[in-house]
């Protein structure tokens, strides 16, 4: 590696270190290479420098690097296959968010970090079928009734009528055009779909939720927002309520 870009990463640490006067940390570490990231010393798809070097290079022990890079991959400037050295990853929306969904699923773990989740996508969601209602194309409609075909035939499997449900919540974040709403969904949304537990009444769970999807997408047709909004409401709210249903029938009184 040239002595230009030594010399830039020292600088970056050096000047991360005399805003905090603390010795090296995993997150100063991280920190530096990200603002290398940032400025193109270190660029998209090129090798991270050996652990050693970042050793020598930043004053700290292996287990410093080691959690610097977890962090940067947190972040998602990271591209890490097994066996090999990790890679720059381009910056994206997306990665960031799948980092902070990843570091969150422990947070909605529990009953109450999965209502506060529940809550926020449905508002979320209310937000987005108001504005699919005047603003959904021909190929908006199309893939959402694609998806309820899908979920039609996958009436009787789980995970098939799971993945055609995701596929279809999918298309209404994409309605927007804002790369923001589907990184969300991707990072929030779908992962509270495929986690949430089987309800009870699983067959008359999903053939309601299949018979609200065809409800919505004619509210959509018809361009009524209000009839849309409710459909949606209820379509949530039930769910939401079924979950703590069975979170409260499993727990010992």
């Amino acid at each position: 590696m040239s002595s230009e870009i030594l010399l830039a990463q020292r600088i970056d640490l050096v000047n991360h270190m005399s805003m905090t006067l603390q010795p090296p940390t995993p997150d100063h570490v991280a920190e530096a290479l990200a603002a290398s990231i940032r400025n193109g010393t270190l660029m998209p798809g090129q090798t991270f420098p050996s652990e050693r070097d970042l050793c020598d290079r930043f004053g700290v022990g292996r287990n410093t690097v080691r959690s610097a890079i977890t962090n940067l991959q947190s972040m998602g400037l990271v591209d890490q296959e097994f066996g090999c050295r990790p890679r720059v990853a381009a910056p994206t929306l997306g990665k960031f968010l799948a980092g902070v969904g990843d570091a969150a699923r422990h947070l909605f773990s529990e009953t109450e970090g999965r209502a506060y989740l529940e809550q926020a996508r449905l508002f979320l969601e209310l937000s987005l079928v108001r504005y699919a209602v005047t603003h959904a194309t021909h190929a908006h409609i199309a893939a959402m009734i694609e998806a309820i075909k899908e979920g039609e035939a996958g009436l009787g499997e789980r995970a098939a009528f799971c993945n055609a449900d995701v596929r279809f919540h999918r298309v209404l974040a994409e309605i927007p055009g804002n790369p923001i709403f589907v990184a969300l969904h991707e990072a929030f949304v779908e992962r509270l779909m495929n986690e949430r537990t089987v309800p009870s009444d699983f067959d008359t769970y999903i053939r309601r939720s299949h018979n609200e999807h065809k409800e919505l997408v004619g509210a959509m047709l018809d361009k009524d927002v209000d009839r849309a909004e409710k459909i949606m409401t209820e379509h949530l709210a039930r769910t939401f309520a079924s979950h703590f249903r069975d979170a409260l029938a499993g727990s010992e009184i």
